[in-house]
């Protein structure tokens, strides 16, 4: 008997202190989390550890909501080659990214709401996307397929971040190597561009285009959707007077410009475009910048890796051209209809005579500027 109770307190003694030991690893596995937090969820930077910045739909919406900035650049996967510090040099403050991959209008202005409603932005810089403005302005993009304990503010789900083996065994390490390694530049946010080829055979590549072009979509099917993501960005401009509004319409290649005639959207983008123009210049603290009718850049497909992503070389070459008080690139109410009539030329010239240069002429359809 004293034997059977000698073990079963030994067993009960072993028992205690293995969930003493578990408790305890369990604790600081969390505090780890917690404290170093490579999603910024909870904080900025810590330990003089650099802001390493590479997952936007896990880490967005916390270096929106921590870190220290008064500019914001947005916009899609054509943002993200730009170099934080680029702005800060040119424009003065400090800049961080809010970025998502595809993003439409509506996707944008939740992380714009985010950034006013925890700091004073003095800034943003937006990459204004024509086909963001085909994308649904009523959808808030975070959804069940999102990170939601990262998004919401209910700290009970925050144990799927803080117990989180991948975010401790993967994410922690990679944070801590990149610091170490010395090189990483915290300005490169979410950037990609030095893992990629940029060619004319690259960027012919990745376009397949289509055997037959669609008839042109009729002006009701897009119309309303266009006009209600524009009232988005008005709304913001309006709403945010103290803030200036800096809106870039990136340079899509040719082979774009080919793909969307012959889907039969090309009617819809040049729509969109004119109503960006109209619309955002009739505003004092707005600036518009179009880049997509500059035919040196837009037909040297060498600039591309596929249709629509282009080097930082154009990214850099948009924040020098941003803070030029003369650049020829910006859209005024006087030189509107002249940047409008000039975007057609390009297009037309492109549909007429660069395309030829790539494709047989046999392939044929119905789509026309």
């Amino acid at each position: 008997m004293g034997k059977d109770k000698a073990a079963a307190s030994a067993a009960g003694s072993f028992i205690r202190r293995f969930l003493l030991v578990s408790a305890l690893l369990l604790l600081l596995a969390g505090a780890v989390v917690v404290v170093l937090d490579p999603f910024y969820h909870y904080h900025g930077p810590v330990l003089g550890l650099k802001a390493v910045v590479t997952k936007s739909e896990y880490q967005c919406i916390g270096t929106i909501r921590n870190f220290e900035y008064d500019n914001v650049l947005c916009g899609s996967s054509t943002a993200e080659n730009y170099n934080n510090r680029w702005f800060d040099e040119a424009f003065g403050g400090r800049t961080v990214k809010a970025i998502k991959s595809s993003g439409t209008t509506a996707d944008l202005r939740y992380y714009l709401e985010e950034a006013f409603a925890t700091h004073e932005v003095r800034r943003v810089f937006y990459s204004l996307d024509l086909f963001a403005l085909d994308g649904d302005p009523d959808i808030n993009f975070v959804d069940d397929s999102m990170p939601l304990y990262l998004f919401d503010r209910n700290v009970w789900n925050d144990v799927k971040y803080v117990w989180n083996k991948d975010v401790l065994f993967e994410e922690i390490p990679y944070l801590l190597a990149m610091h170490f390694a010395g090189d990483y530049d915290e300005g490169t946010s979410y950037n990609w561009w030095q893992y990629k080829t940029f060619s004319k055979e690259e960027a012919l590549l990745h376009y397949t285009r289509t055997a037959k072009a669609e008839p042109m979509l009729e002006k009701e099917a897009y119309q309303p959707k266009v006009d209600k993501n524009l009232r988005l960005l008005r709304e913001m401009v309006e709403g945010h007077p103290e803030t200036e509004f800096y809106f870039f319409l990136p340079p899509y290649s040719l082979l774009w410009w080919d793909s969307v005639n012959r889907s039969g959207q090309l009617g819809e983008f040049v729509y969109a475009r004119n109503r960006v123009l109209e619309g955002l210049t009739a505003y004092g603290n707005a600036k518009v910048f179009d880049f997509q009718s500059d035919e040196e850049i837009v037909l040297n497909l060498d600039y591309y890796m596929d249709p629509v992503h282009f080097s930082a070389d154009i990214n850099r070459l948009m924040v020098e051209e941003a803070a030029r008080t003369d650049s020829v690139y910006q859209v005024t109410p006087d030189n509107r209809e002249k940047k409008a009539d000039k975007m057609e030329n390009v297009i037309r010239h492109i549909l007429l005579e660069e395309i030829d240069k790539y494709f047989s002429t046999q392939i044929s359809g119905e789509g026309g500027c």
